[in-house]
């Protein structure tokens, strides 16, 4: 089903000639001369065999607010270590700078 695209118009083209290769994502009619994956379309709406699924979204809406916040955590977890290292190991260098100086006094 291919109509001769003329300026000004949009062409019709046949689903089936955008058909992706065995093994990989379905792929989409051209949108703005590329293609678009299932994975790159909106998340916001699901699926289910009876139509939209309103539960599945809060509960995944519920699920991804909960990893965020996991993460929020970790990376203030990982952020006080890395002062705390960092602080550490001034108080070496420190330690270390003042003994050079005290055996060089030495020497």
């Amino acid at each position: 089903m291919e109509l001769e695209q003329r300026e000004g118009t949009m062409a019709a083209v046949g689903f089936e000639e955008f058909s992706a290769p065995p093994g990989s994502e379905l792929a989409l009619p051209p949108l703005f001369g590329g293609h678009i994956l299932e994975s790159e379309l909106e998340t916001e709406v699901e699926f289910v065999s009876g139509g939209l699924g309103g539960s599945g979204l809060r509960e995944r809406d519920e699920e991804e607010e909960a990893a965020r916040g996991r993460r929020r955590r970790q990376r203030e977890l990982n952020r006080r270590k890395y002062q705390a290292l960092g602080r550490r190991c001034r108080e070496i260098e420190q330690v270390a700078l003042n003994n050079c100086q005290a055996l060089c006094k030495t020497l």
